[in-house]
């Protein structure tokens, strides 16, 4: 009698504690999940997955030139992981791939929302994990469904890079890096993580790195000339037939250029080493900060975690949905008012609302221009890092101001004079 009154209230405390407020998040849970499976039943789905099972089946036509295929992956990797899968049973790649690519983006929840201070910003990251599946880099889009094998190493380089926050042990994350650089060689930006985000100085580690990734992309054309031939194919009908330059700023520059006929290839070569230099430069500055302790970890590292993927010469939607919930976070750091006031951060969310509205009704009803989202995805990534680097300049500012307030008045302006 006694264990089932212990059990009725258990129970009860179960139904209170759900309905103080926990319901809203499981029925949201519940309403991604079912979405998920209803539009992997109903809709199209699993399109860059069912070309990994093609070419798992054309394997040897493929090591032998006989058959192209349209993955842009370099040899390295296609021989490796797809000459493995080919052994096994089409169902158990399957099965063990699906396995691990939702493995792979539940990481990037998890990872994404470490970085959350205070309970009204671990509130916000636990309502917004459901639904960033749905909006990768805060613009609409079915990508969590394409299987692509990106949201596996973007969970694999999250998990890694969190093993070197929390003990320096760095060794697993370049190991990933350079995996990374077999499957696609603009990876290797990701390489200036640990530059960034450790206390420790890591130039030589990064550049042997990134030597290695460079000599084993170079030596492929040598071993499998034919298969990086049809690497090297795929890529370019990715650029002329399919105008697939990503969301990036250099992606956009490439497509109007191309759209105009001009030579785009030097062009962008130039604008991006120009662009990569001076956002690393940023980037090292706040690194200097982070590692003098002006600014917190949970304040540096979504901002690192979005210069980085600013970094990659070829933004796609994959790329942009690793860094989805961080973006959250310094949406939200950015808009928030001291004083309580919540009009600038309605004003922003009513304009998302409808850049997300607009970019359904243009890519599936109405095109009123083309690329639209990939020109929209460019302005929320730039607008967010610019302002969360402007928060952070304005708290390291007052960081170096604090020490001088509490100096008599001569010896403050003597530094002043000095300065």
């Amino acid at each position: 009698m006694k264990s089932a009154t212990l059990g009725i209230v258990d129970i009860r405390r179960t139904i209170s504690k759900f309905s103080s407020g926990q319901w809203p998040l499981f029925l949201l849970w519940a309403g991604a999940v079912g979405a998920l499976i209803g539009m992997s039943v109903f809709l199209c789905s699993g399109w860059d997955a069912k070309d990994y099972v093609l070419a798992i089946r054309d394997y040897s036509s493929y090591t032998s030139g006989q058959q192209n295929s349209g993955l842009a992956y370099s040899p390295l990797f296609m021989i490796f992981a797809f000459g493995t899968a080919s052994h096994l049973p089409i169902f158990l790649d399957e099965a063990l791939f699906w396995v691990v690519y939702f493995l792979g983006f539940a990481a990037q929840l998890w990872v994404g929302g470490q970085f959350a201070e205070g309970a009204v910003e671990r509130k916000i990251i636990r309502y917004a994990a459901p639904v960033v599946a749905f909006f990768p880099g805060l613009l609409i889009s079915d990508a969590v469904l394409s299987g692509n094998v990106a949201y596996v190493i973007y969970g694999v380089i999250l998990c890694t890079a969190l093993v070197g926050w929390k003990s320096e042990n760095w060794n697993w994350f370049y190991l990933a890096v350079l995996g990374s650089t077999c499957v696609k060689f603009q990876m290797l930006t990701l390489v200036v993580i640990p530059l960034l985000s450790s206390k420790n100085r890591h130039w030589m580690r990064a550049v042997l790195t990134s030597a290695i990734a460079t000599t084993l992309y170079a030596i492929q054309p040598h071993i499998w000339p034919r298969a990086f031939r049809t690497y090297t194919n795929s890529l370019e009908n990715m650029a002329l037939t399919r105008r697939d330059f990503g969301c990036g700023p250099i992606g956009n520059l490439a497509r109007l250029l191309q759209d105009h006929g001009a030579n785009y290839f030097g062009t962008c070569i130039a604008a991006y080493l120009l662009y990569a230099s001076v956002l690393f430069l940023v980037l090292l500055f706040f690194a200097k900060q982070y590692r003098e302790e002006r600014i917190t970890f949970a304040e540096w590292i979504p901002v690192m975690l979005l210069g980085v993927a600013l970094l990659n010469p070829r933004i796609l939607t994959y790329d942009v949905a690793w860094v989805t919930l961080p973006m959250v976070l310094l949406a939200w750091r950015g808009l928030r008012e001291p004083d309580g006031d919540r009009s600038t951060l309605i004003v922003f969310a009513a304009m998302l609302l409808g850049a997300n509205v607009f970019v359904e009704f243009n890519e599936d009803f109405v095109h009123v221009l083309r690329d639209a989202w990939k020109y929209i995805e460019m302005i929320i990534l730039l607008g967010i890092f610019c302002k969360s680097a402007m928060d952070l300049r304005a708290k390291v500012v007052v960081e170096e101001l604090e020490p001088m307030e509490a100096m008599p008045e001569p010896e403050r302006e003597l530094v002043l004079e000095l300065e």
